[in-house]
């Protein structure tokens, strides 16, 4: 198994001298606005296939969006078990989720302004606008679902929220 890999390039690793300098300039151009909120909910997926699941459990806590029943104890906060409408959580974890899936559960949680966009229905320029938009705002989380292939990463099918943008190297995190 994998203990650590490498990141491909163009990917830089957040704790490394570059990604801490993207960081910093990403706060320093006020595109890391919602990367507290996000970072204070983050969530590792609890199963290989639940990185969508991971992606919205921690959307909607970094959102405060209330589950309406209880995690543990008195607590009421989002875990990956209680995404249980719209497709089955067995399923999730041998096979992933599907885009349209992943809006059904985003909506049926409470992210009824949840908007849709695939890559082959928009622009680069229209991309890098939702992101700039999502990382001025700590209100708005922006989340991508893509391949791994595409970036030289072991696995395919991904899914994060974008927590900061870099303009002049043109990075997320």
């Amino acid at each position: 198994g994998f203990h650590r890999r490498m990141l491909p390039a163009p990917a830089v690793a957040f704790s490394t001298p570059a990604g801490k300098d993207l960081f910093k300039a990403s706060i320093a151009q006020g595109n890391a606005e919602i990367f507290f909120r996000v970072s204070e909910a983050f969530r590792t997926q609890d199963e290989p296939a639940y990185c969508g699941l991971g992606t919205l459990v921690t959307v909607l806590n970094a959102l405060e969006i209330d589950p309406g029943q209880i995690w543990k104890g008195s607590w009421r906060w989002y875990s990956e078990d209680m995404l249980d409408c719209c497709v089955d959580l067995e399923e999730v974890k041998k096979d992933g989720i599907s885009w349209d899936e992943w809006l059904c559960l985003a909506r049926c949680q409470g992210l009824s302004t949840a908007r849709a966009s695939r890559s082959e229905e928009s622009s680069l320029d229209a991309f890098r606008g939702a992101i700039q938009a999502a990382c001025t705002s700590d209100t708005a989380v922006l989340c991508v679902g893509y391949s791994r292939k595409t970036f030289g990463q072991a696995g395919d099918g991904h899914y994060s929220p974008i927590g900061a943008y870099e303009a002049a190297s043109d990075h997320v995190l």
